[in-house]
């Protein structure tokens, strides 16, 4: 177990260890009263949190109340060994890391251990710092997992990673006054709905709340509600365990999930997000134990929620379980100011990707774009500013250009989607990744084509 100089050695050289140990809730399975004082102490003061169990029957108990970042193991106890309590463990949802300690090194018992799903294999005698590294290697693993599931999910949604770095454009006073809701609202760790119409970036307001919050190390998960069944909104939350997927709740813990549209989902589908926020628990599809979440939520949604509980379209109890505080996005023709900021972003930024040579705002084009009342906002100011440098000059974008340019253009724009569909053979998700816009906007352009 090493020495009482060795350990405080180690500690002197590592006052400031792993930020992430620091934060650990460790559980201790050993029927040596020994070890388990040894370890309580040596981890103790370390990590977040110590818990010890004299056996596998009083650990699963511990593991029905709570939820660990890390169980460390001993192999060899009666009547059931580690190996053989982890393997049922993980086969009703066990997600924690798990280190085996053992004072037996056969090449057997390491290749099983790894068998059933161990993420660390220490031989005894050891020293407290060979378990602080193994606990810090496997939280260290857990991050990046965490961390690739979530960059995974973003390439399945579609969805543009760089530009939801941006802030929202505009200096108005309506624009500067969602910021400053936005840096109040990250400030204050309570669910919260973006409100607004189509087109308004209200996904990049969740970001920016995301960013200011402290959850910003943590992930950002995002969710499309659009047509999503209860039984899909299951999957995706809570992943299971016949197909080895994880879900949203394992891999956004600790950050933040935005889900967009929420006003679209059904009522059976508002009852299984209605069941995990009330919990604060979720259990995997064909698990049987529930884990508890550390989640924070934000919601968008184009109406206003209040009018859809009352409407008898959304749950009142799930309604005031989001709506715990909300920011309101204001339309383009509340703040016009903002327009010719936003065209020449997309007019620098456009021209780069199309290949083209920015083009020139005249007066006129200006007085014509601050004046119109643009339904869809900033994604419709962006197909504008598109289809200007494609028909070269604003004033033919802009309602000058005869109706035969207008069919051409958009017979382009079918073509090019629809060559996208058939390259991706027929999978919506990867054209929309590919093409660069939302999934649902593919989904509305083919219920228009009748497809």
């Amino acid at each position: 177990m090493g020495s009482r100089a060795d350990d405080a050695d180690f500690v002197s050289r590592n006052a400031s260890f792993d930020v992430a140990v620091a934060t650990a809730t460790v559980l201790v399975v050993d029927d040596e009263p020994g070890m388990r004082h040894f370890l309580s102490k040596a981890l103790s003061g370390k990590c977040a949190s110590v818990d010890v169990a004299e056996d596998t029957a009083k650990a699963s108990e511990m593991l029905d109340a709570r939820s660990y970042d890390v169980i460390i193991l001993d192999n060899v106890m009666p009547l059931k060994t580690g190996l053989e309590w982890l393997l049922e463990q993980r086969d009703v949802g066990l997600l924690a890391d798990v280190i085996v300690i053992t004072a037996y090194a056969d090449l057997e018992t390491a290749i099983e251990a790894i068998r059933v799903g161990a993420s660390d294999f220490i031989l005894k005698p050891f020293r407290s710092n060979q378990v602080l590294n193994a606990i810090s290697k496997c939280l260290a693993k857990s991050a990046l997992e965490k961390q690739n599931s979530a960059l995974r999910h973003e390439l399945i949604e579609g969805k543009d990673l760089l530009r939801h770095r941006n802030s929202l454009i505009g200096s108005s006073e309506a624009s500067e006054e969602v910021r400053r809701k936005i840096k109040s609202a990250a400030a204050i760790d309570a669910n919260l709905v973006i409100h607004g119409e189509t087109g308004l970036g209200k996904q990049v307001a969740a970001r920016m709340l995301h960013h200011a919050s402290n959850r910003n190390s943590a992930p950002f998960a995002s969710l499309q509600c659009y047509g999503l069944t209860a039984d899909e909104l299951r999957d995706r939350l809570c992943g299971s365990l016949a197909r080895a997927t994880e879900g949203m709740l394992r891999y956004a813990e600790g950050g933040v999930i935005y889900f967009e549209d929420v006003e679209a989902l059904d009522s059976a589908a508002q009852n299984v997000l209605l069941e995990w926020l009330s919990t604060g628990r979720f259990q995997p599809l064909g698990g049987t134990r529930s884990f508890s979440t550390n989640i924070r939520v934000v919601c968008s949604c184009t109406e206003n929620l209040r009018s859809a509980v009352d409407a008898g379209r959304f749950h009142s109890d799930l309604f005031y379980l989001l709506n715990v505080h909300e920011i309101r996005l204001p339309p383009l023709r509340e703040r016009p100011s903002d327009i010719l900021e936003i065209v020449e972003v997309f007019n620098q930024s456009l021209s780069v990707k199309m290949g083209a040579v920015p083009l020139d705002l005249s007066p006129s084009a200006k007085r014509k774009l601050m004046s119109r009342r643009w339904p869809g906002n900033v994604m419709a100011l962006k197909n504008t500013v598109e289809r200007a440098l494609i028909l070269g000059s604003f004033a033919k974008a802009l309602g000058d250009a005869d109706p035969e340019a207008t069919a051409r253009l958009a017979a382009v724009e079918q073509r090019h989607i629809l060559g996208v569909l058939e390259a991706c053979k027929g999978n919506r998700a990867e054209a929309a990744r590919r093409l660069g816009v939302a999934r649902k906007t593919i989904d509305r352009k083919c219920q228009a084509w009748d497809l």
